[in-house]
């Protein structure tokens, strides 16, 4: 008997990955739950667990029992595609140091303004911020920043007169101050 089980990969966020069992369709990433949640689960428990998960689906339910599919078997068949259809996730990435992440930020502006091999260049900018009237020339600058922009709410100075949409702003002062009264 062929697998009535098939992925259909999504193409975006109105049109997400799904599972047809027949024709009828379940959320890929309910399946995913499910089977984490499953396993190393087996017998009474793993029938119990199945239904449960898939119980606001239940014309999925119908046509597996339609194919004559126990749980055992429907659980098997969908980690088997999963296995062979779904995108293996990325790599976890490492998180990177606020010196990488400075040095990035500033390579940019080094790039933009210097010339030369990468040593020069670096060397070259190293040598404007050495001098005091650097130091005092940004520090006015970021005093103007200030002055006329103001801090965020995450108490960066904000460097344009810039406005967020101003529901999200309230949505996430409300959380955050949700958060601290935890």
């Amino acid at each position: 008997m062929t697998n009535p089980i098939h992925y259909v990969p999504g193409k975006g966020k109105a049109n997400r990955a799904a599972y047809l069992v027949g024709t009828e369709k379940v959320p890929a990433a309910v399946i995913t739950r499910l089977l984490t949640a499953l396993q190393d689960q087996s017998g009474a428990k793993l029938d119990r667990m199945f239904y449960q998960g898939l119980e606001k689906y239940p014309a999925v339910l119908d046509a597996l029992d339609a194919y004559k599919l126990p749980p055992s078997d429907a659980v098997a068949a969908f980690a088997k595609i999963q296995e062979e259809n779904v995108k293996a996730r990325a790599p976890k990435q490492e998180r990177t140091s606020k010196v990488e992440k400075a040095a990035e930020i500033f390579a940019k502006g080094i790039c933009k303004r210097f010339k030369g091999t990468p040593e020069e260049m670096v060397d070259a900018f190293l040598e404007i911020v050495a001098k005091p009237e650097f130091r005092k020339e940004t520090v006015d600058v970021v005093s103007a920043f200030l002055k006329n922009h103001g801090k965020s709410t995450l108490g960066y100075v904000k460097t344009s007169n810039r406005k967020g949409n101003p529901k999200a702003q309230e949505a996430l002062a409300k959380r955050r101050q949700d958060k601290g009264n935890k």
